[in-house]
């Protein structure tokens, strides 16, 4: 059988890392051709090798997705070169954890810049393509904790928390145009953007980056809104819509055991 992907073109934002790197492959086993976007060349040209070995084409861009020019130079290098965006994957990400008052304002604005401002603005850059060719996918890559308001993540959740409402909207809007938006919502992931934070401490399940990556892959070919990679995510996520005190009795018990587990996580 053909590979489903083959001859389509997927743009990865934080592609040589994490969830990043694992979307990437999943595209590249069934015969895409993946871009890499991140700051890290050894990461990206590591994960361009596999991709390459494992039945995909790859290519690779210097990015800081939090400066406008990086972002135009991404999306004009992929179409000279490879002529279209198929799909659009928003994954780059950052996070700082602990209390409110003392996370410092450049990790805020970072935080700002990176979660939110660079995914608007590289999917504003990418649809006028999209709508040329009639089709298209943007993949927004949020968290759980854009669906629940976890303690010591206050800035995290709020960039996250954006990007669900973004995504909506965005998806309601280009519906007419053929162009598929959505959002997913991993929860604890085991990649080095945690690395610093001990989920065993308070007690949550912890997905790998290649679950993620399947259930993106998966969503994507079913044209779903949301995805969530674990149904008990995906219930606690619906349960805290519908009553949110019962979760705040749940958060109480391990409040203390999530601020010692977060406290010094800062990625970059």
């Amino acid at each position: 059988m053909e590979p489903r992907y083959k001859d389509s073109v997927v743009v990865i934002t934080g592609g040589g890392r994490g969830i990043g790197r694992a979307i990437a492959l999943e595209f590249a086993g069934e015969g895409a051709t993946v871009v890499l976007a991140g700051r890290r060349m050894d990461a990206l040209e590591t994960t361009a090798r596999e991709a390459v070995t494992a039945g995909g084409n790859a290519d690779v861009v210097h990015c800081d997705v939090a400066k406008d020019a990086h972002l135009h130079a991404l999306v004009g290098h992929t179409i000279r070169t490879q002529g279209k965006i198929d799909v659009l994957v928003n994954n780059a990400g950052v996070v700082a954890g602990g209390r409110l008052d003392e996370i410092g304002p450049d990790d805020v604005r970072r935080m700002v810049e990176v979660n939110i401002w660079a995914t608007i603005r590289l999917s504003q850059l990418a649809l006028p393509h999209m709508r040329e060719a009639g089709a298209g996918t943007i993949v927004n890559v949020s968290s759980v904790a854009g669906r629940i308001g976890l303690p010591y993540y206050a800035t995290y959740c709020a960039s996250k928390f954006a990007l669900r409402g973004f995504s909506e909207a965005l998806r309601r809007e280009v519906r007419p145009d053929g162009i598929h938006v959505m959002a997913v919502y991993p929860g604890g992931t085991a990649t080095d953007m945690l690395e610093n934070v001990e989920f065993d401490r308070v007690g949550l399940p912890v997905a790998t980056a290649e679950q993620v990556a399947r259930a993106v892959i998966r969503g994507v070919r079913r044209r779903q809104p949301e995805v969530f990679v674990g149904a008990g995510d995906a219930l606690v996520s619906r349960w805290n819509d519908l009553a949110p005190w019962t979760v705040d009795l749940g958060v109480d018990a391990v409040r203390e055991r999530v601020h010692r587990a977060v406290a010094n996580q800062r990625t970059s």
